[in-house]
């Protein structure tokens, strides 16, 4: 009997609970393989920890491609380059191609705006991982050489979560430097000068008083290039921002190759999902996390608090499907969920529907949460 062949392209938030599920059920008469160019996942909700310098990278990570090995899967330290959803191939960045049976993606996003001058040379995505972690070398090398007590200039464009709380860590770790930190977010939508576009004004509000209290400057513009020590933007009164260390946090953007992959796509090229998830008419491929967009709702923020919602709905009917199954789950984006954003020095910003506020118990809150994540898929078996 020929086995038929399930690939999971990728391992973010949404397919963890699809690679545990495997691991403790394995499907007979399947063969597993797993595509990622990472070993191990790292926990996006423990970046700021690490750029602040209370805990290291490990902290953060979960061991997937031993995880999947140890169950058997065959593990391609490799990353999807194209798709054709009709010929149910993928091509790999070594040129290798490998066809399917089942497809599940959650392969992540690019980084917004890179075509602005000096963007890929000099400033720091926060994805990948590794990504992120040059910008901790970056900024650890500019404060080796800066004398103590010394101004040290950085900047973080994207005024969003993310960016809020990678300033704050930034700030962070030049203070422990004993060093003076000069940071400041870059917003092209914060024309009211608030951050956090898209947020309740309270909660805007609340997140521009934490910056201001820490020192953090935010200035509405866009940039319009980056150098090695500095970052340019259309703002009349801060033309040039100095910078030992760039972070760009400009939001995501779809890898090009989903597009050209058949499957249908929204106007900024993520395969477009129905609510079980799958990206096609036939239900053999199917995707979650930020890159795909949900069809029925597609202003769901790429997130990963979706996408751990979606988890469990994607493990559900990629193993519904592979089994003969065709009653599926649908997944449905919660209305509002828990947004917790560290400030980098013990206190958080909590908001949970009506309520908006900063504490200490805030980031204690969010550290339990982060740790009982982790422990979930670091008990599977190495």
């Amino acid at each position: 009997m020929t086995r038929r062949h399930l690939v999971l392209a990728g391992v973010g938030h949404a397919q963890l609970d699809l690679l545990a599920l495997l691991v403790r059920q394995p499907m007979h008469g399947w063969t597993v393989s797993l595509v990622t160019p990472q070993p191990a996942f790292h926990y996006s909700g423990m970046l700021p920890a690490i750029v602040a310098g209370a805990v290291g990278p490990d902290a953060a990570q979960i061991p997937v491609t031993a995880i999947a090995r140890a169950a058997g899967m065959h593990v391609l330290d490799d990353a999807v380059t194209a798709l054709d959803a009709a010929a149910h191939t993928i091509t790999l960045r070594s040129g290798a191609a490998l066809s399917f049976d089942l497809l599940s993606l959650d392969v992540g996003s690019g980084v917004a705006h890179t075509n602005v001058p000096g963007v890929v040379e000099h400033a720091f995505a926060m994805r990948p991982f590794s990504a992120a972690l040059a910008l901790v070398a970056a900024l650890d090398r500019a404060l080796a050489s800066a004398p103590r007590g010394s101004e040290v200039p950085a900047v973080v464009v994207g005024g969003g979560a993310a960016g809020i709380e990678i300033a704050c860590a930034m700030r962070a770790r030049i203070h422990a430097a004993q060093r003076l930190p000069r940071v400041t977010i870059v917003d092209a939508t914060a024309r009211d000068g608030l951050p956090l576009a898209g947020f309740a004004p309270a909660s805007r509000r609340l997140a521009h008083r934490a910056l201001v209290s820490r020192g953090i400057a935010l200035v509405a513009g866009a940039v319009t290039a980056v150098r090695a020590d500095a970052v340019l933007t259309d703002s009349i009164a801060h033309a040039e921002l100095p910078s030992v260390a760039t972070a760009w946090v400009a939001g995501p953007a779809a890898h090009p190759w989903l597009a050209r992959s058949g499957l249908a796509c929204d106007a900024r090229g993520y395969p477009l999902a129905a609510a079980t998830l799958a990206l096609n008419a036939e239900a053999t491929i199917l995707g979650g996390g930020d890159c795909i967009t949900l069809r029925d709702a597609i202003e769901t923020p790429k997130a990963g608090v979706f996408a751990v919602r979606m988890a469990p709905v994607l493990a559900n009917n990629v193993r519904a499907l592979a089994l003969g199954e065709r009653e599926l789950t649908q997944y449905v984006p919660q209305a509002s969920f828990l947004a917790l954003l560290s400030l980098g020095d013990g206190a958080a910003l909590l908001r949970w529907r009506g309520l908006t506020l900063e504490s200490r118990w805030a980031q204690r809150l969010k550290t339990r949460i982060d740790e009982r994540y982790l422990r979930r898929y670091r008990a599977l078996p190495v």
